[in-house]
């Protein structure tokens, strides 16, 4: 069993994570078409964001070799976070290509920056919105994104600077999700997470469901070539299995701030996460990925 102390301890040390971080995420909502993020920045998402990396790892690389990224490209990484992507980009396009981070938060950008591997030569990292990056147009053979657009108020704007920032025939690359898409089998308490998530985008002004109309968003943002594969991982054991979990911690003071739950309520509903994330008779469904890779038109179509 749980200490149920330690999971409140938990939850109330979410909140002190929370407030440190909203005056820098409020600073930086005009600008980025976004409110506030509801889930924990720099330091205190790098063990989240590490897992979430090992759950979609493999099916980003997999989109992206597809999509033909080769050795040599110039890379735009939006939504860039403490670089786990990033590293996987300069990774595929080889110590002649270049790789471009790009993310809203510092404190994302200062982890990135402290966890990028002294070899990894060919990456920078740049503090800007995802919808105004201030980076040249037209510089940039392939654009990636990863769980971006789901926490945008204005995802449209930020498709568009990714149209901006391509080469013509440049590729674009987006994984999104549908955060409600999330569950377990059988069904269990892990569902909170789908449920919580699917409750408050709503209240915050975002879609966490985005991923479902990703193909239709690229075509009306005038990509060409548009196709879509979806990828949701399911996992019975491992610290792989607690991303549902840690996700729900980490957003649980927003939680209970829109009112979906009360303290006590979100610190049970963690205890059974925790527990059922040790259940190997319980396999966790995570949110299905939208995985769209498209390019820009050789030529600009007539208005």
């Amino acid at each position: 069993m749980l200490d149920m102390r330690w999971v409140r301890a938990l939850t109330k040390n979410k909140r002190r994570e929370s407030k440190k971080n909203r005056s820098e995420t409020e600073r930086s909502a005009s600008q980025n078409g976004k409110g506030d993020y509801v889930l924990a920045t720099g330091d205190g998402a790098a063990n989240r964001l590490r897992i979430l990396h090992n759950v979609y790892g493999p099916g980003s690389r997999s989109v992206l070799e597809r999509a033909g990224i080769r050795s040599g490209m110039r890379v735009a990484d939006l939504g860039s976070g403490t670089g786990m992507t990033t590293r996987l980009l300069a990774e595929l396009v080889g110590p002649t290509g270049e790789v471009v981070g790009i993310d809203f938060s510092a404190a994302q950008i200062k982890q990135a920056r402290t966890l990028l591997p002294k070899h990894l030569t060919n990456v920078s990292f740049v503090e800007a919105s995802a919808t105004d990056t201030g980076l040249a147009r037209q510089s940039f053979d392939l654009v990636y994104s990863r769980f971006l657009l789901i926490h945008l108020t204005d995802p449209e704007a930020a498709l568009r600077e990714m149209y901006a920032l391509l080469k013509p025939n440049g590729i674009l690359v987006c994984e999104d999700g549908d955060l409600t898409s999330a569950g377990s089998e059988p069904f269990s308490r892990l569902h909170a997470f789908a449920e919580l998530f699917g409750k408050l985008g709503p209240k915050w002004g975002v879609d966490y469901t985005l991923g479902r109309r990703l193909f239709t968003m690229a075509r009306a943002a005038r990509f060409d070539q548009p196709e879509i594969t979806l990828n949701q991982p399911a996992v019975s054991r491992g610290e792989n299995k607690r991303l549902l979990e840690l996700s729900v911690a980490e957003a649980g003071s927003a939680f209970v701030t829109a009112g979906l739950i009360t303290s006590d309520d979100l610190a049970k509903t963690l205890s059974e996460m925790r527990q059922l994330s040790e259940d190997e008779s319980v396999v966790a469904l995570m949110p299905r990925m939208t995985q769209l890779s498209a390019r820009k038109p050789e030529l600009l179509r007539a208005a």
